[in-house]
């Protein structure tokens, strides 16, 4: 498998983080080739017996609890049941944002460290338009405003590296039930303007927009309405995508300064003391296993983007990149 990806979902404490966790790992079991995987097989258990006690319970005791302690996933995505991706997840508890506490430095060092970052803004405060008069208002209910500041860390941490990384973000609009009543384009762009440092021009942030919802009748019904799932099974593929598309990006970089290590080594004088060339040939043994070795990787993860370009379709999501809509259509890359 690849390597390990950290993901950082953050959201207020009522955006519903919990209930979009379980229902993403229920929603790829089903009528998929893929499979989402708790490491710990007692987290799989727990996580089940969540999802069925919102399916099947009424009333308050039908949903999990707020998140009142930092809680990682261990996760592993599987294809035909065998292992394919790796995940660190990464679930905030939503009072951390505004802690004064070693709490903030700890979600800041893992955010540098992120692969990815799942933004989840709950339905019920975008009943309404966003205006001028309450955009700061939303903003700051929601926690969006303080969401975005935890982009810095990572954009501090991108400047560490030779070449800038494309780092995907899902704004994940929760409990979209609250906002059925509404035309869907007019909800994309008051979350665009939400998040509007995110879609500034040349700002260089692939960012995806998903509503998800529960059940329909939940927003008239919280406690008994039907349990319908929508579009849970959408962000993870997106995410995925991106991440191996940039993974492979620098496998092929690193492969290239291998071999280019390699050219230099054998087009060295060969009319040098036995004891230097002794001493390159076991130096060309090593660089031609590393080279074997960045080969298999880089193998490797294109044979998963071609997995998932077989098997998905994201030309239902709305995608941008430095604010511009863009179309990725896996299709193409098979």
């Amino acid at each position: 498998m690849a390597e390990k990806i950290k993901i950082l979902m953050l959201g207020d404490s009522t955006s519903g983080k919990t209930c979009f966790m379980v229902g993403m790992y229920t929603a790829i079991q089903n009528g998929s080739a893929f499979s989402f995987k708790a490491t710990d097989p007692d987290e799989g258990i727990r996580l089940t017996a969540l999802w069925s006690a919102i399916v099947d319970t009424s009333g308050n005791e039908r949903w999990p609890p707020p998140t009142d302690q930092p809680q990682t996933y261990n996760f592993e995505l599987c294809y035909a049941y065998k292992p394919l991706m790796e995940f660190e997840w990464l679930d905030y508890r939503g009072g951390s944002m505004l802690d004064l506490s070693s709490d903030v430095r700890t979600l800041r060092d893992y955010a540098a460290e992120s692969n990815g970052f799942f933004f989840c803004i709950s339905g019920k405060y975008l009943k309404e338009p966003v205006t001028e008069a309450n955009l700061q208002k939303v903003a700051m209910e929601s926690k969006a405003n303080l969401m975005g500041k935890y982009l810095e860390y990572l954009s501090i941490n991108n400047r560490r590296q030779t070449r800038k990384k494309t780092f995907p973000i899902v704004i994940i609009v929760t409990k979209y039930d609250y906002c059925y009543h509404r035309n869907k384009r007019e909800l994309i762009e008051d979350i665009k303007k939400i998040f509007s440092p995110l879609f500034a021009s040349g700002s260089g942030w692939l960012v995806t927009i998903c509503p998800v919802t529960l059940g329909k009748e939940l927003a008239q019904d919280r406690d008994n309405g039907k349990i319908e799932p929508k579009n849970f099974d959408l962000p993870l593929p997106f995410v995925s995508y991106c991440i191996l598309t940039e993974q492979a990006r620098s496998q092929y970089e690193k492969r290239k300064e291998i071999e280019y290590q390699l050219d230099v080594l054998k087009s060295s004088n060969p009319l040098i003391k036995l004891i230097q060339w002794q001493d390159r040939v076991k130096k060309i043994r090593d660089i031609n296993q590393r080279l074997e070795q960045a080969n298999m990787q880089l193998k490797e993860t294109k044979d998963m983007i071609k997995i998932l370009a077989k098997e998905l379709d994201l030309s239902i999501t709305d995608i941008y990149l430095s604010g511009k809509k863009i179309k990725i259509d896996l299709k193409e890359k098979n």
